[in-house]
C-alpha cells in the first residue's frame, strides 16, 4: 500500500511544483506596482497615428492640408503612400520627424504638440478640423517633454 501511495506523489509532484510557481508569480504580480492608468490633460485634442517608422536628422515637423503637400511629404520622407485616404477638407496631417508625440493640448487657437525627441522615427499624425478651434488655418506648435523623472 505504502508503494501505491509513492507512486502517485511521484506523478502529483510536478503538478504540485506548477501550482507553487502560478502562486508565486500571482503574488508578485498582485505586489508590484501597478500599471498607471492612460489619462488625457485638460483641452486635448484627439489625434491618430496613421505611420510610424524610422527617419534620420534633426527634429521636425510640417503641417498637412491639402493632397499635393501630402503626396509631396511622403516623397520627401521616401515613404510609400499608403492606402489611406486623407480628406483635407476635413483632416489635417502632421508629420514629425526625430520625435514622438507625447500629448496634444490647445489653448488659443493653437495646438501645442507635447514631443520627447526620438532618434529615427518618423510619425504621421491626423487630426480632425471638427475637434479644432482654428479649422481654417491650425496653428501646430512643438514643445519638448521636460524630463523630470
Amino acid at each position: 500500500m505504502t508503494k501505491l501511495v509513492v507512486v502517485e506523489a511521484r506523478r502529483l509532484l510536478p503538478v504540485a511544483v506548477l501550482f507553487l510557481m502560478l502562486v508565486a508569480v500571482s503574488l508578485y504580480d498582485g505586489l508590484s506596482s501597478p500599471a498607471q492608468p492612460v489619462t488625457t490633460l485638460p483641452n486635448s485634442v484627439p489625434y491618430k497615428t496613421l505611420v510610424q517608422t524610422a527617419q534620420s536628422g534633426d527634429v521636425r515637423s510640417s503641417v498637412v492640408t491639402d493632397l499635393d503637400a501630402w503626396v509631396a511629404m511622403h516623397n520627401a520622407l521616401g515613404l510609400e503612400l499608403s492606402d489611406y485616404d486623407f480628406d483635407p477638407k476635413t483632416e489635417v496631417a502632421v508629420f514629425l520627424v526625430n520625435c514622438q508625440l507625447i500629448s496634444t493640448r490647445e489653448a488659443q487657437g493653437v495646438v501645442e504638440l507635447t514631443i520627447v525627441p526620438d532618434k529615427n522615427n518618423c510619425q504621421l499624425v491626423l487630426f480632425d478640423k471638427n475637434h479644432l478651434t482654428a479649422k481654417a488655418n491650425p496653428q501646430f506648435l512643438l514643445v519638448e517633454a521636460s524630463s523630470k523623472k
